[in-house]
Parts: structure tokens; sequence; C-alpha cells
């Protein structure tokens, strides 16, 4: 079992399975990015993990495409994914921002497993494609 792996147990053992949500979007209540980041980051430090994550983009065809790395490490141990980030209509770097913040949010508690939103698995925005 790898550094990482064997950490990531330990520190699992330790994080909440849920943080509760302390903000509201349109119609769902979630955990906040600093609530989340305040409730799992004194683990994740005791275990020896740490959480990076930056934007970047991949090549689809010939269209670059944004996305969030994700990684987590400890020691020389690493293990990453990327996350799509959707800029909506007008694109402008606030509407950049707030993808990687809500993409930031998603990958953080995902990488930890922690549910930090309402189930709302049944709701798929109008065109009925997830992204």
């Amino acid at each position: 079992m790898s550094a990482l792996t064997e950490a990531l147990v330990a520190a699992q053992k330790e994080l909440p399975t849920a943080i509760g949500r302390d903000s509201q979007g349109q119609g769902y209540r979630y955990t906040s990015l600093d609530a989340l980041i305040e409730a799992t980051r004194p683990i994740l430090t005791k275990h020896g993990i740490c959480i990076t994550q930056e934007p970047s983009y991949v090549t689809v065809g010939e269209t670059l495409r944004p996305v969030l790395v994700t990684r987590l490490e400890c020691g020389e141990d690493r293990a990453g994914f990327s996350t799509p980030l959707i800029v909506n209509e007008p694109k402008s770097m606030q509407n950049l921002g707030a993808a990687i913040t809500y993409a930031r949010r998603y990958a953080w508690a995902a990488a930890l497993g922690i549910a930090s939103e309402e189930d709302t698995d049944a709701a798929l925005p109008d065109d009925g494609v997830p992204f």
C-alpha cells in the first residue's frame, strides 16, 4: 500500500462523512469552500496529506478546454484528477473564477469522500446533459 493510501485511510477515519451546509444556492444548500477546507485541512495536515488545486486546460480536438486539476500528495506519492470548468455566458474572468471555486468545492469533497451537498441527483439541467 502506498504512503498516500495509508495516510488517506487514517485521515478518513477522522474526517466527517458530511459537513454542515452553511450556504444557500439556487434551490439547494451546500457547504462553502472555506468551511470545507477549515473542517478538513487540520486532519489532512496531521496525516501528512497535501491537496493542491490549480486551473489548467486540456486539448479536445483543436479546442482548449479549461479544467481544474486536484492533486493529493503524501511524501513522494501523488494522485490527481481533472474536473471540467463550465463557464457560463458571457465568458468573463468573473465567470471563470466562479467556475473554479465551484469545481474546487466539488473536487475537494469528492477527493476526501465527504458529502457537502443536498442529494439532487434526480435534477438534471434543462437540456438533460449533466455537463
